[in-house]
């Protein structure tokens, strides 16, 4: 058995990988207990992956109640957009990097390289190339 591990990605209920096995029913009332379930669906199990899943606005419960319970857990955040404009990654120096003002806070700066995709603008930095975040890791507990 692998690590307690949380999931978060935007829009989507949060996932639960590797919660100990405490007996046949219980994972559901260990889980809804967190944060008062009193509904179906609000907690799920699916069997071919053994992993839990709950609606998304109980994630913060889980995560507390997980981390008390299970003394540490490690949670994977996803979401979120990476941004850089034209001007930075075309005219922008590596050597100044510390001037750049778009939302790649100098990561691109005078690299040549728009990020994975070019979306049209016209703006004063130009161009806008986008990518998704790469998700944030981090342990609780």
């Amino acid at each position: 058995m692998g690590v307690l591990t949380v999931t978060i990605r935007p829009g989507r209920r949060t996932e639960i990988q590797n919660m100990p096995f405490e007996g046949n029913g219980r994972g559901y009332t260990i889980l809804g207990d967190m944060f008062g379930a009193s509904r179906q669906g609000q907690v799920d199990y699916f069997p071919s992956s053994r992993s839990w899943s709950v609606s998304r606005p109980h994630a913060n419960a889980v995560i507390l109640g997980l981390a008390a319970r299970y003394d540490r857990l490690k949670v994977v955040q996803h979401g979120g957009v990476e941004k850089c404009v034209e001007a930075c990654w075309k005219i922008g120096l590596p050597g100044n990097a510390w001037l750049c003002e778009c939302a790649c806070a100098g990561r691109n700066h005078g690299s040549a390289q728009p990020f994975k995709v070019t979306v049209g603008g016209s703006g004063p930095g130009g161009q806008l190339s986008v990518q998704a975040r790469a998700p944030h890791e981090f342990y609780v507990g």
